[in-house]
C-alpha cells in the first residue's frame, strides 16, 4: 500500500511517522487513519519504538469535519485509539503545534510526549455544539476529572506551560526542536531489551495511580505474573481501574 497522508521513516528500531496534511492542519480523515492502520498492522515488525509528529504548523487538528459523520463513527474513532493504545511498541508524540480534539486522543494514546513551546492543548467541540466524548475518554488516562471537564465544557486551550504542570506532556523542548527531543528519546529507549519494555508498558498501563486501587489491583492480577508476562496481544482498556488497562482475563 503506498501512503499519501502520512510519511515513514525507519532508522534501525526506530520508526518516525509523520502526519501530512498540512493544508488541513493534519486533521485525521478516513483514509490518514486507514494510512496508520495499515502501517501499524504490516510496517512495525522489528520496530520497538514510533515516534508520530505532523507536517507544518499544527501537529493535529483533531477529526476532518468535512467528512460525512456515519452511523458507526464514534465506535470506529475508538476503535483505532484503542488498537493504538494497546500497542506493544512504546510511542513517542512529538508535537510540533497545537494539538487539538481527536489530536489530543492521538496525543493521549501514546505512553510519552515532547512539545514544542507553540503548542497547546484544546477540546473545542462543544463551540460547535457537540461532545468531543471520544478524546475527553481518553483525556481520563492522563487528567484529572476536573480538568477533562474544564476543557471539555469550555473549549479554552491549556498552554503547553499548564500541560507540562498537570503531567499530559513529559518535557518542553526548544523552539522547533520537538521531534529530535523525541527521536533521541526514542533511540534512548531502542537500545533496551524487548521482554524489558513489554514487561514495563504492561505495568505501567495495568497499574492504577492511587495507592488503595493500586494495592487492589496487583492483588487481583498477582504481582509476580504481572511483572513477568509479555505485554498480552487482548489488552483492553477497562474502566473498573479508571481507565487503565488490564487483561481480558483479569
Amino acid at each position: 500500500m503506498s501512503y499519501e497522508n502520512v510519511l515513514v521513516d525507519s532508522s534501525g528500531t526506530v520508526a518516525t511517522i509523520t502526519l501530512n496534511r498540512p493544508g488541513q492542519r493534519n486533521a485525521l480523515s478516513r483514509a490518514l487513519r486507514d494510512e496508520l492502520k495499515h502501517y501499524f498492522d504490516h510496517g512495525l515488525e522489528g520496530i520497538k519504538v514510533v515516534v508520530i509528529t505532523g507536517a507544518g504548523p499544527a501537529f493535529c487538528a483533531g477529526m476532518d469535519l468535512k467528512e460525512p459523520v456515519g452511523h458507526d463513527e464514534g465506535r470506529e474513532q475508538w476503535s483505532f485509539f484503542r488498537d493504538l493504545f494497546n500497542r506493544r511498541q512504546i510511542f513517542i508524540a512529538a508535537l510540533n503545534g497545537p494539538v487539538v480534539g481527536a489530536g489530543l486522543t492521538l496525543m493521549s494514546a501514546c505512553d510519552l510526549a515532547i512539545a514544542d513551546p507553540s503548542a497547546n492543548f484544546a477540546l473545542p467541540q462543544i463551540t460547535h455544539g457537540i461532545y468531543g466524548g471520544v478524546a475527553a475518554a481518553m483525556l481520563h488516562l492522563s487528567l484529572p476529572k476536573k480538568v477533562v471537564a474544564e476543557m471539555a465544557l469550555t473549549g479554552i486551550p491549556l498552554s503547553v506551560e499548564r500541560a507540562r504542570e498537570l503531567g499530559l506532556i513529559n518535557a518542553i523542548s526548544e523552539p522547533g526542536e520537538s521531534l529530535a527531543m523525541a527521536q533521541r528519546l526514542a533511540n534512548r529507549i531502542a537500545g533496551f531489551e524487548q521482554s524489558a519494555l513489554n514487561t514495563a508498558k504492561h505495568v505501567i498501563q495495568n497499574v492504577p495511580d492511587d495507592d488503595a486501587r493500586r494495592e487492589a489491583a496487583l492483588k487481583e492480577v498477582k504481582l509476580g505474573q504481572l511483572l513477568s508476562a509479555p505485554l498480552p496481544e487482548d489488552q483492553v482498556i477497562d474502566t473498573r481501574f479508571g481507565g487503565n488497562r488490564t487483561s481480558a482475563e483479569s
